[in-house]
């Protein structure tokens, strides 16, 4: 069957606040429908590189860890906001700060900067991706 995907050209990583939606909508879909949804931002051949762990995962595997994010994080527990953003052709950097409320009650925030490859179409090829940890707090405190 033809990637259908790969006929409609998307528009989300050409603005701020689309991309911000998109990054969003990781956390926010349900676990069964993450290869679906994910296919509408990501390449079939999309590589995400992990500079703090130095960890590559092709698009099965970030598949995978998106699932698992979304089969423990409550609905709404990710929050984010994109602070920073430059696109430049096909060439984008940017730089968001996140809270995550995790299933322990701990709030964890993190300041986490991304270089992407947009393709042709508008999906993303590839993220090279740097997350900052600051400090995970107890709800409450």
């Amino acid at each position: 069957m033809a990637d259908t995907n790969a006929l409609h050209k998307t528009t989300f990583a050409n603005q701020r606040d689309t991309l911000q939606a998109a990054l969003m909508s990781l956390f926010s879909g349900k676990a069964e429908e993450t290869e679906v949804d994910l296919s509408k931002l990501f390449t079939p051949t999309f590589k995400h590189y992990d500079e703090d762990g130095g960890k590559t995962s092709d698009f099965s595997a970030w598949v995978a860890h998106i699932r698992w994010l979304r089969e423990i994080l409550t609905p709404g527990s990710v929050n984010l906001t994109v602070t920073q953003f430059l696109r430049d052709g096909n060439q984008l950097a940017e730089r968001h700060i996140s809270t995550t409320k995790k299933p322990n009650g701990n709030l964890d925030t993190a300041h986490t900067f991304q270089f992407m490859e947009i393709a042709e179409h508008g999906r993303i090829e590839w993220i090279v991706e740097t997350v900052k940890q600051r400090k995970s707090v107890k709800e409450g405190n």
